[in-house]
């Protein structure tokens, strides 16, 4: 049998999607999780911008890929490259509209934006401590990861190498993310707040706006599928929190699910409005405090939150994902934003958004 791919093989391949990454990043088995719920055919192929050494890229057709991160998704239509999970997903929406994981009403679909970013940018830091602040979970997971990206027929001493490599460079920038041992207070009780809250939610509903999935729980997901499947947050979860185990497994593979939105923010579960008032306690006035620190020119963003101390240096991108908040809630209008400011201010997110 020739190992060249027949035309209508061919043409079913190039008519998939490509989604490159590793089940060691949360937004790439968030993406994942995506794809499966919604239906849209797409190859899964393991990849990292990570080096052995002596070899080239693993993946060569991601060289011209900037900025270098992991997942990259690969679209048929205009064979385009994407990176940043957030707005692939957003893009997605516009060429599938069917089972779409952004909610009807304007103002849910803000508050689904606003979870998901938190989880991608705030969760992460729980999954990020967790994974690279002792021994027996750094030395768990480079290995993993880098043994999916470069798959059998590779030495051992290789694969260890690249290993140290990747736990190494992951170390140094835990400082850069916000993982310190200052702030690892500050992390266990937001991971703990989370875990309650999800504990909750299982009980009361399905998901976070309805009995389908948003890109707010994928934005959530991410980050709590990576600490359930690391040693120390997995046995926390397991420990705190069986029912976030139970809706992580749910929503890793969610094809067969179907559902419908809640109908206004009157009808939404305690465990939303607890994420809610999580993200005005911690997480929103961080992104002010990193807005301040940039444009005062100020090297270090330092503040207390749930009578604890944190502090990082200042991080652009996150002041992008404030302005891009702003933006949405602005385009809010009538019923949706009167209901929406209600519950911003219910829950201490106001003062992000002028209110």
């Amino acid at each position: 049998m020739s190992a060249r791919a027949r035309p209508q093989e061919r043409h079913f391949m190039d008519s998939r999607y490509r989604l490159y990454g590793v089940l060691g990043s949360p937004y790439a088995a968030k993406l994942r999780a995506i794809f499966r719920y919604r239906h849209i055919p797409f190859s899964w192929i393991p990849a990292s911008f990570d080096w052995v050494p002596g070899m080239d890229l693993v993946r060569p057709e991601l060289a011209q890929v900037t900025p270098r991160i992991i997942p990259v998704v690969w679209f048929p239509g205009d064979e385009s490259y994407h990176v940043d999970s957030t707005a692939i997903a957003y893009r997605l929406e516009r060429h599938h509209p069917a089972r779409s994981i952004v909610p009807d009403n304007p103002g849910l679909a803000f508050l689904s934006h606003l979870l998901e970013d938190m989880g991608d940018e705030w969760l992460l830091k729980v999954a990020f401590h967790y994974r690279w602040s002792n021994e027996v979970d750094r030395n768990f997971t480079n290995r993993l990861v880098m043994s999916e990206v470069l798959g059998g027929g590779v030495p051992q001493d290789r694969i260890e190498a690249a290993s140290r490599a990747f736990r190494d460079r992951q170390i140094a920038r835990m400082p850069l993310v916000g993982c310190t041992p200052q702030n690892a207070p500050l992390i266990a009780e937001v991971y703990r707040r989370v875990l309650d809250a999800m504990t909750d939610l299982r009980a009361s509903s399905s998901f976070l706006f309805g009995t389908r999935p948003s890109l707010g729980d994928f934005g959530v997901f991410g980050a709590l599928f990576t600490c359930r499947n690391d040693p120390t947050p997995g046995a926390i979860m397991r420990d705190r929190s069986p029912a976030s185990l139970d809706w992580i497994q749910t929503l890793d593979e969610a094809s067969g699910v179907d559902g419908a939105w809640v109908a206004s923010t009157d009808d939404l579960s305690g465990a939303t409005t607890d994420l809610l008032r999580l993200a005005g306690e911690t997480y929103l006035p961080f992104l002010l405090a990193n807005e301040a620190a940039i444009e005062h020119g100020r090297e270090k963003v330092s503040l207390t939150m749930l009578g604890m101390p944190y502090a990082q240096a200042p991080f652009r991108y996150q002041a992008k994902c404030l302005r891009w908040l702003r933006q949405e809630f602005e385009a809010l209008s009538g019923a949706a934003r009167a209901q929406t400011m209600a519950l911003l201010r219910e829950t201490g997110c106001g003062a992000a958004f002028g209110i």
